[in-house]
């Protein structure tokens, strides 16, 4: 079945198209239309259903789904149970958050010298999700947060009773901030302003953890733990309550968790900050908004009607969501309520944010993520060279036809996934696959929605 997902999704590829590649603004010369692009992507998530429908159903379908116990190989095994191993990668966690805050307060003051916005924005939130879809939740074990306070060694008994009324809400303020910072404040690279917003933010979390408990912090305050933890369901790899650990098709974790209604926002403003980021940066957001994208203050110019922006993005795509589950609702005539329908459903957008996500920083990452290299003997931007890297040439040529290529495979895996996961939820919804297929038009529409404004975001022109 994965095999038929693929070749669904590159024989998309084949019908792709004169178009820019995201977050550059360099033409790419393609044979084809851009439009044909969007098509061709929408077609494919819409093969992808056909197929899906007609293969997996409640005959064939069943709640399990193939693993590996990884500790059969003893290499891995070995390297699983070693406590030394875990121990150097929390050092290692604990001395880069330590540097973090130590070059963005002491160091040089030009971004491209410093160590901290490359570390923070490109390393950090640009690629560090690769490492939690190939290892499962990587955080858990390098959370500098987590890591200092149990070295200090405090009380795991909480001076107050966490209120469980407010769930993972001041998670999701706290993504909010995080999200206006790096989209909307005007200088998020600026390496003193990251220095202290570390350091804050670092003091709220230990005081916070000291308050209420590590684990009923992490798990409802600390935005980046519930971000990455949504992330592991993505990934191939599951690490058991009883330790051990497994290699899985990519996704299924999706299909065991359960969503409350606090985590369902939370997951829909990761899509829609992500789209937000996408959309903020083309030539048609400024034109739509009146202003020059060039001329001016920068991002001074955009602030505040960005920052309502963000707002207005989250409940377009909170409201989009839910009318279509209530068309499901509507077309399968079921007892579940809109809620419900939805909370069982939204484990399927996660494919979705994460492609995005992946398509959106690819460039960045693969360009800007080389100075690095640089900096890891310059940290501070003094003139050292520790380990004998700062002349790296950073290669700034980058094969754009590759890099689409790349970006619009992403996206059309992502949203087929997305289909499948959706598919596979809504039968054990419904236990009937008419009534699942019938559940699962409307949804297919959104997913193919979904796939094309991805597409037409990549293909944008792009102020950056």
């Amino acid at each position: 079945m994965k095999k038929i997902f693929f070749i669904v999704s590159l024989a998309a590829l084949l019908l792709l198209p004169n178009a820019y590649a995201h977050g550059f603004g360099s033409k790419i010369d393609l044979p084809l239309p851009t439009y044909l692009y969007w098509i061709g992507g929408g077609a494919a998530v819409i093969a992808s259903f056909a197929i899906i429908s007609i293969f997996v159903n409640r005959k064939t379908d069943n709640d399990s789904y193939w693993k590996y116990n990884l500790q059969n190989i003893s290499l891995i095994d070995t390297l699983y149970k070693n406590k030394s191993l875990l121990g150097i990668f929390k050092i290692i966690s604990i001395g880069l958050f330590v540097l973090s805050i130590l070059t963005g307060v002491l160091g040089s003051q030009f971004p491209e010298y410093n160590f901290v916005p490359t570390f923070v924005w490109v390393i950090w939130w640009g690629g560090f999700i690769w490492v939690h879809i190939l290892f499962g939740d990587s955080w858990n074990f390098v959370n500098p947060w987590k890591n200092i306070y149990e070295l200090i060694k405090f009380s795991e008994k909480p001076i107050r009773k966490y209120p469980e009324k407010l769930k993972s809400w001041p998670a999701f303020m706290f993504f909010l901030v995080f999200a206006w910072v790096e989209l909307i404040y005007p200088d998020p690279a600026n390496p003193q302003f990251l220095g202290n917003l570390i350091f804050l933010y670092s003091v709220i979390v230990l005081l916070g953890m000291r308050i209420y408990g590590k684990h009923k912090w992490l798990d409802n305050c600390e935005p980046f733990t519930v971000f990455f933890n949504f992330i592991s369901n993505f990934s191939i790899t599951r690490v058991t309550s009883d330790g051990k650990i497994f290699v899985r098709p990519i996704a299924s974790g999706l299909l065991d968790v359960k969503f409350r209604f606090d985590q369902l926002c939370f997951l829909i403003l990761i899509l829609s900050v992500v789209a937000f980021d996408g959309l903020i940066s083309t030539f048609f957001w400024y034109n739509l908004i009146g202003i020059e994208a060039f001329g001016g203050s920068g991002r001074f110019d955009v602030l505040y009607i960005n920052t309502i922006s963000i707002l207005l993005s989250f409940l377009v795509f909170m409201g989009i969501f839910y009318l279509f589950v209530g068309i499901s609702k509507m077309v399968t005539q079921t007892k579940y309520s809109i809620g419900e329908l939805a909370m069982a459903l939204v484990p399927s957008l996660l494919p979705i944010s994460i492609v995005y996500h992946l398509a959106h920083y690819s460039a960045y990452f693969f360009l800007n993520g080389q100075l690095i290299i640089k900096l890891i003997s310059d940290p501070f931007g003094f003139g050292w060279d520790l380990f004998g890297t700062k002349s790296y040439e950073i290669v700034r040529t980058i094969d754009f036809l590759f890099l689409w290529n790349y970006q619009v495979l992403v996206i059309i895996i992502g949203h087929v996934l997305s289909v499948f996961i959706a598919h596979k939820l809504a039968l054990r919804i419904f236990n009937d696959n008419k009534k699942a297929i019938s559940s699962q038009i409307p949804m297919l529409i959104l997913m193919v929605i979904y796939t094309m404004f991805g597409l037409w975001l990549l293909s944008t022109p792009s102020i950056l």
